[in-house]
Protein backbone atom coordinates (compact mmCIF):
# COMPACT_ATOMS: atom_id res chain seq x y z
CA UNK A 1 0.00 0.00 0.00
CA UNK A 2 1.08 3.48 -0.66
CA UNK A 3 0.34 6.74 0.67
CA UNK A 4 0.72 9.90 -1.57
CA UNK A 5 2.31 12.59 0.94
CA UNK A 6 0.69 15.81 0.73
CA UNK A 7 3.39 18.37 -1.27
CA UNK A 8 2.32 21.06 1.59
CA UNK A 9 2.01 19.15 4.52
CA UNK A 10 3.09 15.53 4.22
CA UNK A 11 1.80 13.04 5.69
CA UNK A 12 -1.31 14.22 7.70
CA UNK A 13 -2.26 12.48 10.88
CA UNK A 14 -5.66 12.31 13.16
CA UNK A 15 -7.13 11.03 15.72
CA UNK A 16 -10.42 9.67 15.00
CA UNK A 17 -13.09 9.82 17.80
CA UNK A 18 -16.29 7.51 18.42
CA UNK A 19 -18.98 9.49 17.83
CA UNK A 20 -20.56 8.37 20.52
CA UNK A 21 -18.08 8.56 23.05
CA UNK A 22 -15.76 10.94 21.72
CA UNK A 23 -12.76 9.24 22.89
CA UNK A 24 -9.92 8.46 20.60
CA UNK A 25 -9.91 4.32 19.12
CA UNK A 26 -7.50 5.02 15.89
CA UNK A 27 -5.37 6.62 14.23
CA UNK A 28 -6.06 7.56 10.45
CA UNK A 29 -3.15 8.92 8.32
CA UNK A 30 -4.12 11.12 4.94
CA UNK A 31 -1.70 11.54 2.62
CA UNK A 32 -2.65 14.15 -0.06
CA UNK A 33 -5.43 16.58 0.24
CA UNK A 34 -7.67 17.55 -2.70
CA UNK A 35 -8.34 20.49 -3.63
CA UNK A 36 -12.19 20.27 -2.08
CA UNK A 37 -10.72 18.78 0.96
CA UNK A 38 -8.33 21.41 1.40
CA UNK A 39 -10.96 24.02 0.61
CA UNK A 40 -13.33 22.13 3.30
CA UNK A 41 -10.30 22.08 6.03
CA UNK A 42 -9.23 25.78 5.25
CA UNK A 43 -10.21 26.34 9.39
CA UNK A 44 -7.18 23.96 9.97
CA UNK A 45 -4.29 25.72 8.03
CA UNK A 46 -5.29 23.13 4.81
CA UNK A 47 -4.05 20.04 7.54
CA UNK A 48 -6.18 17.31 8.63
CA UNK A 49 -7.69 18.02 11.94
CA UNK A 50 -6.20 17.05 14.77
CA UNK A 51 -9.29 14.55 16.16
CA UNK A 52 -11.66 13.74 13.96
CA UNK A 53 -15.47 11.76 13.78
CA UNK A 54 -15.18 9.48 10.65
CA UNK A 55 -18.86 8.06 10.76
CA UNK A 56 -21.30 7.01 13.31
CA UNK A 57 -19.90 3.33 13.93
CA UNK A 58 -19.19 3.06 18.08
CA UNK A 59 -16.19 2.06 18.78
CA UNK A 60 -15.43 -1.28 20.83
CA UNK A 61 -16.08 -0.20 23.60
CA UNK A 62 -19.63 1.81 23.32
CA UNK A 63 -20.32 -1.28 20.54
CA UNK A 64 -19.83 -3.28 24.02
CA UNK A 65 -22.12 -1.14 26.07
CA UNK A 66 -25.16 -1.16 23.28
CA UNK A 67 -24.91 -5.40 23.76
CA UNK A 68 -26.06 -4.12 27.84
CA UNK A 69 -28.00 -1.68 27.08
CA UNK A 70 -29.37 1.40 25.66
CA UNK A 71 -27.03 4.62 25.88
CA UNK A 72 -27.96 8.01 26.82
CA UNK A 73 -25.90 11.02 26.11
CA UNK A 74 -27.74 14.46 27.22
CA UNK A 75 -27.95 17.65 24.68
CA UNK A 76 -28.79 20.53 24.76
CA UNK A 77 -31.52 21.23 21.72
CA UNK A 78 -30.98 25.25 21.60
CA UNK A 79 -27.43 25.06 20.81
CA UNK A 80 -27.64 22.17 18.44
CA UNK A 81 -27.84 23.14 14.80
CA UNK A 82 -28.09 19.60 13.42
CA UNK A 83 -30.46 17.06 15.21
CA UNK A 84 -28.59 13.82 13.78
CA UNK A 85 -25.09 15.21 15.89
CA UNK A 86 -26.59 17.76 19.03
CA UNK A 87 -24.79 19.76 21.35
CA UNK A 88 -23.85 17.16 23.86
CA UNK A 89 -23.37 18.70 27.40
CA UNK A 90 -21.63 15.65 29.20
CA UNK A 91 -24.50 13.57 31.10
CA UNK A 92 -23.37 9.99 29.55
CA UNK A 93 -24.79 6.94 31.18
CA UNK A 94 -25.83 3.17 30.10
CA UNK A 95 -29.63 2.06 31.52
CA UNK A 96 -30.93 -1.44 30.55
CA UNK A 97 -33.55 -1.71 27.97
CA UNK A 98 -36.31 -2.19 31.03
CA UNK A 99 -35.70 1.36 32.12
CA UNK A 100 -36.88 2.29 28.63
CA UNK A 101 -39.70 -0.03 28.66
CA UNK A 102 -40.48 1.54 32.00
CA UNK A 103 -40.34 5.17 31.27
CA UNK A 104 -43.85 4.46 29.55
CA UNK A 105 -42.76 6.72 26.28
CA UNK A 106 -45.77 7.95 24.01
CA UNK A 107 -45.53 7.54 20.62
CA UNK A 108 -44.72 3.67 21.33
CA UNK A 109 -42.51 4.13 18.08
CA UNK A 110 -40.27 5.81 20.23
CA UNK A 111 -40.19 3.73 22.63
CA UNK A 112 -38.93 0.78 19.83
CA UNK A 113 -36.91 2.82 18.34
CA UNK A 114 -34.83 4.09 21.33
CA UNK A 115 -34.14 0.09 21.91
CA UNK A 116 -33.52 -1.14 18.22
CA UNK A 117 -30.58 1.74 18.12
CA UNK A 118 -29.36 1.26 21.41
CA UNK A 119 -28.75 4.89 21.63
CA UNK A 120 -30.38 8.21 22.56
CA UNK A 121 -29.76 11.82 22.79
CA UNK A 122 -31.89 13.27 25.81
CA UNK A 123 -32.51 17.14 26.06
CA UNK A 124 -30.82 18.05 29.77
CA UNK A 125 -34.87 18.85 31.10
CA UNK A 126 -35.70 15.45 30.26
CA UNK A 127 -32.31 14.00 31.23
CA UNK A 128 -33.13 15.88 34.78
CA UNK A 129 -36.72 15.00 35.28
CA UNK A 130 -35.80 11.11 34.61
CA UNK A 131 -33.37 11.64 37.13
CA UNK A 132 -30.26 10.30 35.94
CA UNK A 133 -26.99 11.24 36.52
CA UNK A 134 -26.09 15.15 36.53
CA UNK A 135 -24.26 16.19 33.46
CA UNK A 136 -21.04 17.94 33.40
CA UNK A 137 -21.58 21.18 32.16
Amino acid sequence: MNITLDPEHGLNPSLSTCFLCGESNEIILFGRLTPSQRKALKAEGGKAPRNICMDKTPCSKCAEYMEQGVILISVDESRSSDTSNPYRTGGWCVVKEEAVKRWGLKPQELEDQIIESRVAFIPDELWNILGLPPSTH
